[in-house]
Formats: C-alpha cells, structure tokens, sequence
C-alpha cells in the first residue's frame, strides 16, 4: 500500500510540475513532456507492469489539464508503452543508454504522431479544430525527452547497483602468466 501511495504521490508532483511550471516557458521547453520521459524510462529500466501503470495513471492526470480529447494522451501513453516493451523484448536486450535513447527517441515520436492522429480523427468529427507547428511538435520534444531520459539514466546509475557492469575473473587456482 505504501508503494502505491509512494508512487500515486510522486505522479502527482511530476504532473504538476509538468503542467504548471514548464507550459510557461518557451516554446521548445514547454513542449518537454516529463511523464512521458518517465513511463519511457520505466518501460524499459525497470519493468513493463509498471511503465503501463505510470502511463495510465499520468495520462489520466494530464486529461485533466490537456485541450485535447479525452482519452487521446492516455491511449497514446498506453500505446506507446506497448510498442517501446514490443521492441525492446524483440530488438533491444540489454537496459543500456543506448538502447534507452533509441527507444525514447521512438516512443517520443510515435507519442506525438498518435496525439496528432488522434486529435485529426476527433477533427473529423467536428470535435476539435487543431494547429500546429511541424518543427515545434516533431523536432524538439523527442530532443528534449533524450536530454531528460540521460539525467533520469545517470541518476539511476550512480544511486544504485542494478546497471553496474559485473566483471567475472576466472579463479582457477594457478597462474596462468606467461603461458600461451
């Protein structure tokens, strides 16, 4: 129960921060989108199961403060933890930061293109009337993603052993120096 309430908490701070301080800034900054960043991170460091349930519950919250639909940052955020958990179980083995910019860099891309094909479709239906700048939208926000997922990568690293490279050194007993 703690941990729920730990992590209901920190989605809460997140979001708010998220919602209240960034969308002030300019355009390419308020464009940066934490939580996403964040599910992307847990998706692939940490476990599949908890990147759904960060996706839901953040796009739940971010609903509330969104102009689009309801419901199209919250099946993005789904559908972009299906695709990064697809690709990473069948392309990317290894919970490296390479593997982590490669698959944040597609899920930030796949993130924006399914908040706008959602958001045409709703267009469609004489919902929502959108505009949007191409090189605002699809340029700068998976940049930005990469800059927080390599901070969000380090800080993981030094603050706990789960990425630590392991050595193994054969102990066989004798020396094996100068022979071939």
């Amino acid at each position: 129960m703690t941990k729920i309430l730990v992590n209901l908490f920190s989605l809460v701070i997140l979001g708010i921060i998220q919602v209240s301080f960034l969308t002030t800034w300019l355009p390419p900054i308020s464009n940066l989108n934490l939580i996403l960043s964040l599910v992307i991170f847990l998706t692939v460091i940490i476990n599949y199961q908890k990147g759904l349930w960060w996706a839901l519950g953040g796009g739940l919250f971010l609903e509330l403060y969104s102009g689009l639909n309801f419901g199209v940052t919250t099946l993005s955020l789904i559908l972009v933890v299906v695709e990064i958990n697809f690709l990473f179980n069948n392309f990317f083995t290894n919970r490296s930061l390479y593997s982590l910019m490669i698959l944040g860099f597609l899920g930030s891309l796949t993130y924006n293109l399914l908040v706008l094909i959602f958001s045409l479709v709703a267009s469609a239906f004489g919902v929502f009337s959108l505009g949007i700048n191409f090189w605002l939208y699809f340029f700068w926000p998976p940049i930005l993603n990469l800059v927080i997922l390599a901070i969000i990568f380090f800080s993981y690293y030094i603050s706990t052993v789960r990425l630590k490279n392991i050595f193994l050194f054969h102990s066989s007993g004798y020396e094996t120096k100068g022979k071939f």
